[in-house]
């Protein structure tokens, strides 16, 4: 009888310290979460200010198409009205820790218009993000086309 309650008490302490150990996780992947829902609502409604925010200094941004923005040719796109988010629906979003570093997926469904006229695009994307003095920013996207 002695073994069995030195067991579940072990078995208790073992539990209590894995729900610990998985908030910060938890915390921290809604914090990521949060950021790619702010990301698109930017997106949207062209909100330059909260891209600048969002994205690291040393952003690399890799289109569809193969082109690759850094942070301030892409804002400064996105100023100049080159191209306009219409709509960006996301599905299959997941977010995996690594320390400082986060990676986030999807897959998108973007409307925009731009030089070449109205598009729609279904796309995987990928987010990387890392914590630097204390808040998250997104240091690389790459977004890949999927064929229909």
């Amino acid at each position: 009888m002695k073994t069995i309650s030195i067991v579940i008490l072990l078995l208790l302490a073992i539990s209590s310290a894995a729900a610990q150990n998985k908030q910060p996780a938890n915390k921290t992947e809604q914090a990521i979460l949060k950021l790619e829902e702010e990301w698109v609502g930017a997106l949207t409604k062209a909100d330059t200010a909260a891209l600048d925010r969002i994205y690291a200094d040393g952003l690399t941004y890799t289109h569809s198409s193969g082109a690759v923005d850094t942070k301030a040719s892409y804002i400064a796109n996105l100023k100049a009205g080159n191209t306009k988010y219409e709509s960006l629906e996301r599905e299959d979003i997941k977010v995996a820790l690594y320390g400082d570093t986060a990676v986030a997926t999807c897959k998108a469904t973007i409307k925009l218009v731009n030089k070449s006229g109205p598009t729609t695009l279904v796309t995987r994307v990928i987010h990387v993000y890392v914590r630097q003095q204390g808040r998250w920013q997104m240091v690389a996207h790459q977004t890949t086309r999927i064929a229909q």
